[in-house]
């Protein structure tokens, strides 16, 4: 019944959402009064708390046509009753009041808050209940009196307050977090397994646990499995197990299935208070968890949007390469005095292109590396690209370790860009340049020294250190991989030291298979 209030309808027709909520509040007006003398049910006053979760749920209701409607439930459903019409009307007053409280307040608050989907839901739901609550112990002890409860047991305001908390809480998370259409089909298991329905059973045999050892102490039995009902299902779900528990308490109290001494009104009083409040650890965990996996799922397709748009970038690159490589043959086809020039430029996009393929593997290669890369791989692919033929200007050696997947791209970036300086300025650049890198692993993390001997230009370092390079370095080192980094100007070249946190990095395997 309840979807039926979210569908778009004719106009002609809204009279009959208005009448089934209308004949829904005086049935459930009916059952109250009806049940006002008995010893478990006189606690249990669900009226209020549907008609509330009815007006916020759906907007539609609370026109003020819908608030006559169940005006007109209520004077329906007072003739069951022996009470004169001042003591009805007080009563009017006194449900429609709370009603108004918490829809004032739970009105205000966003969509998501009011359908319990996030974190904060259940502190307005609860700032929402309180105020209603409030209302109703102080109206309630002034216009009603002791119709339902003895004076001699409990005090005017304690009985109403906690009766209306009590309802509030067992039933207005139910009906704030009733699933809708498809959400409704997911909440629902088409296959349920044994897995799935462990906790609901585990729940029950602590309830039964707690009947079999009997004292107050037994009232908690239920609570871990509770919790963990919160964890493995959704909001409505979790609402309903809490309802049906703050029930189990109400009967098992009242009626003796649990041994407690003296059970009289106020003690039935507070220890369904204590149940109405213990279910909102589930409502808070089952909230916290639907928000983890609303942003889990978030993140997977923002994952699965970006692998996409990735893999269609590298083809593009690798198309490039392509192309360019073809360029570069096509332009020396009738100029033989160009092709040994023409094979240089053809091995150096081809390095390049493998650098650039070294750092998508990465991600490829996580079954098998953990999504890792070499890390002495990964500069010696950076670095070949700058290499004559025959005639190798660098080396690179010291300890090999692999690099975390996330670590690859900035550490990439850092080592091209001091490949790019250093051919602009250093020893690169020069035919009797060396360069040489040597990686050394100690407690204090990674070392990797970056040496160059070449007769270097005046201002090389200046122009490291002042221009993007150094913005760059700084991003990548310091922000990103919080590591740091030192460069010395040496007569015979330029020294740069970066050290790097040992957690972006883990051993090499005694048989690492290449990529």
């Amino acid at each position: 019944m309840i979807s039926w209030f979210k569908t778009a309808t004719n106009p002609r027709w809204e009279w009959l959402y208005f009448l089934i909520f209308a004949a829904a509040y005086s049935v459930l007006c009916i059952f109250g009064f009806r049940t006002a003398n008995n010893n478990v049910l006189s606690l249990i006053w669900p009226a209020n708390a549907f008609m509330l979760g009815m007006l916020v749920r759906f907007p539609l209701l609370a026109h003020p046509v819908g608030w006559v409607a169940c005006l007109v439930g209520f004077v329906i459903a007072v003739p069951v009753t022996d009470y004169g019409p001042i003591t009805s009307a007080g009563l009017a007053a006194y449900n429609f009041g709370i009603v108004a409280v918490g829809h004032v307040v739970l009105s205000r608050a966003d969509p998501a808050d009011q359908r319990l989907e996030r974190r904060t839901s259940v502190f307005y739901l609860l700032f929402a209940v309180g105020a209603a609550s409030i209302f109703a112990g102080i109206v309630g002890s002034i216009l009603v009196g002791p119709l339902f409860y003895d004076p001699a047991a409990v005090s005017s305001f304690r009985y109403w307050f906690s009766v209306e908390l009590i309802n509030q809480l067992a039933f207005l998370p139910m009906i704030l977090s009733y699933p809708e259409g498809r959400k409704w089909a997911r909440l629902q298991l088409p296959h349920p397994t044994f897995h799935d329905q462990v906790p609901i059973i585990v729940l029950v045999l602590s309830a039964v646990t707690g009947l079999f050892f009997g004292g107050m102490g037994a009232l908690a039995f239920p609570v871990p499995a509770l919790l963990w009902c919160a964890i493995s299902y959704r909001v409505f779900l979790t609402a309903l197990l809490t309802f049906v528990f703050c029930i189990w308490v109400i009967i098992a109290t009242t009626l003796g299935y649990i041994d407690v001494s003296h059970v009289d009104q106020s003690l039935v009083l507070s220890i369904s208070m204590g149940a109405a409040l213990i279910s909102l650890a589930p409502l808070v965990i089952s909230t916290t968890t639907a928000t983890r996996n609303e942003m889990l799922n978030q993140l997977r397709h923002l994952a699965a949007e970006r692998e996409i748009v990735a893999n269609e970038l590298d083809h593009r690159i690798k198309n490039l390469f392509t192309l360019v490589n073809g360029l570069i043959s096509l332009s020396v086809r009738d100029k033989p005095e160009m092709k040994p020039l023409a094979g240089i430029l053809r091995s150096r996009l081809t390095a390049l292109h493998h650098a650039h393929g070294l750092v998508r593997t990465a991600h490829a290669t996580s079954v098998a590396r953990g999504g890792s890369v070499s890390l002495k791989e990964l500069i010696g692919a950076l670095l070949r690209p700058y290499e004559s033929a025959g005639d190798k200007h660098f080396t690179v050696d010291g300890d090999d370790v692999l690099v975390n997947g996330g670590t690859v791209t900035p550490l990439a970036l850092v080592f091209h860009e001091l490949a790019t300086n250093s051919t602009k300025y250093g020893a690169l650049k020069h035919a009797d340049g060396i360069l040489g890198v040597h990686i050394s692993r100690d407690i204090d993390g990674l070392r990797i020294k970056w040496t160059e001997k070449a007769p270097v230009q005046t201002g090389y370092s200046d122009a490291a250190e002042s221009g993007f390079g150094s913005k760059l370095l700084d991003l990548a080192i310091n922000q990103q991989l919080h590591g740091n980094y030192v460069r010395a100007r040496t007569e015979d070249g330029l020294d740069i030291e970066i050290i790097l946190p040992s957690k972006l990095f883990s051993e090499v395997p005694s048989s690492l298979p290449a990529l």
